[in-house]
């Protein structure tokens, strides 16, 4: 076996510019395949990070049947069971009730629909980061029940601005007429039109008034310890919270299923573009052994001749282009390792295409975050790809005839 592996290493040493211009072709593609995936996934995380952090939270828990029917009688009533019990839960960062209802706000122009969402001010800004995105003003605080926030686009539609008087409708939850007046008190830029322009922010309090709800909530938001993954802490949630039979506790996954679909419609094209990189690796490994193998047919027959077994001609063969994969692979994933570790640290700056990006829930700048999973799986598919294409090269000269091999020339 060890002359064989000798053999097949001076077979490639032998042709020093050809190997090496394979080498350099798979140590890219991988190298570039690596980076991708890293460029993605860190992506990725920023659009989780940056949807999350606006409405949506990690985990939502409400009375079941509220995430379908978004209706007040399906509230939480008396929650502090609840909340003392999260409190207590390690994976938990923190949390914060709501009140959550459809309205109508008007000015003395306009009007128009909302989603109207009641907030513990100071416990808001622990689940989302709506307080960091306030355009003009102030977010709202406890001592002013009487305060409203805007989004930007909502407010310009309605030709209002801070300190003017707006009046919210709604149907309280004995069935009653909802109103109330508010003074704007700042408004919201998110960078997302559909919050730009549909929500009013109010304090929990003034919304338990306007809608007859003393003590109720619509929903807990949950942010959850980075090292916590939402679904499988929903899950042992339902396991341990008080009247869990009564709740609906759902990770960011299930509470927008829309937004994960396109995470994952996303990766499909990585996929292709993985598809694309091997074929050109399989090409170019092709190309290098088959070419070695037509220039080394005499070399061939008289190994046959000598009494070589076919099967080492194949392994013999086979090895060639494992070496050239590996070595490949190698050199593209210090490749990949280097980029990924770089611009982790330093970022990708996409700031021209900042208007596109937000609408993304992406960042200007993009860090790539390397995933061991897909390093390793960038190198498998390399070496897998480099052992099926030397199988017909491999084929060719153990079925070559020993004396029509010698004298060809």
């Amino acid at each position: 076996m060890m002359t064989f592996l000798k053999i097949a290493w001076r077979n490639i040493t032998r042709s020093k510019r050809r190997s090496c211009i394979t080498i350099s072709a798979v140590g890219f593609g991988v190298g570039a395949l690596i980076f991708i995936w890293g460029f993605v996934e860190g992506a990725h995380r920023q659009m989780i990070e940056n949807y999350t952090s606006l409405l949506t939270s990690d985990i939502q828990i409400h009375q079941k049947g509220f995430h379908q029917s978004q209706k007040l009688e399906t509230h939480l009533l008396n929650p502090e069971t609840l909340l003392v019990a999260l409190e207590k839960n390690a994976q938990i960062k923190a949390n914060a009730p709501r009140i959550k209802a459809v309205g109508l706000v008007s000015s003395s122009e306009s009007s128009s629909g909302v989603m109207i969402l009641g907030v513990d001010p100071e416990k808001e800004s622990s689940v989302s980061t709506l307080h960091r995105r306030i355009k003009t003003g102030a977010f709202l605080d406890m001592e002013r029940d009487s305060g409203i926030i805007l989004g930007a686009t909502l407010a310009k539609n309605l030709n209002v601005s801070i300190d003017d008087k707006i009046v919210l409708m709604s149907q309280a939850l004995d069935g009653s007429i909802a109103s109330g007046a508010f003074i704007i008190q700042g408004l919201l830029d998110t960078g997302t039109e559909e919050i730009d322009k549909g929500l009013a922010l109010i304090t929990l309090r003034a919304a338990q008034e306007l809608f007859v709800m003393p003590r109720a909530i619509s929903e807990i938001a949950i942010r959850l310890n980075p090292a916590a993954e939402s679904r499988t802490t929903a899950r042992k949630l339902k396991d341990i919270l008080p009247q869990n039979s009564d709740l609906e506790i759902l990770p960011w996954q299930e509470v927008s299923p829309s937004f994960q679909q396109w995470i994952e419609f996303d990766n499909g094209f990585i996929w292709i573009i993985v598809f694309v990189v091997m074929i050109v690796v399989a090409i170019g490994i092709l190309n290098t052994v088959l070419m070695g193998v037509l220039e080394r047919t005499r070399e061939f027959g008289i190994l046959l001749a000598l009494g070589t077994k076919r099967q080492e001609i194949i392994t013999m063969v086979a090895w060639e282009s494992f070496f050239l994969g590996t070595i490949g692979s190698l050199m593209g994933l210090l490749l990949g390792l280097a980029l990924n570790t770089y611009f982790g640290k330093t970022g990708i700056d996409l700031t021209a295409f900042t208007k596109a990006l937000n609408s993304f829930y992406i960042d200007s700048v993009i860090y790539p975050s390397l995933n061991v999973t897909h390093s390793a799986v960038s190198v498998m598919l390399v070496l897998t790809t480099s052992i099926v294409v030397s199988i017909y090269p491999a084929f060719h000269a153990a079925n070559l005839k020993p004396v029509e091999a010698i004298r060809s020339l």
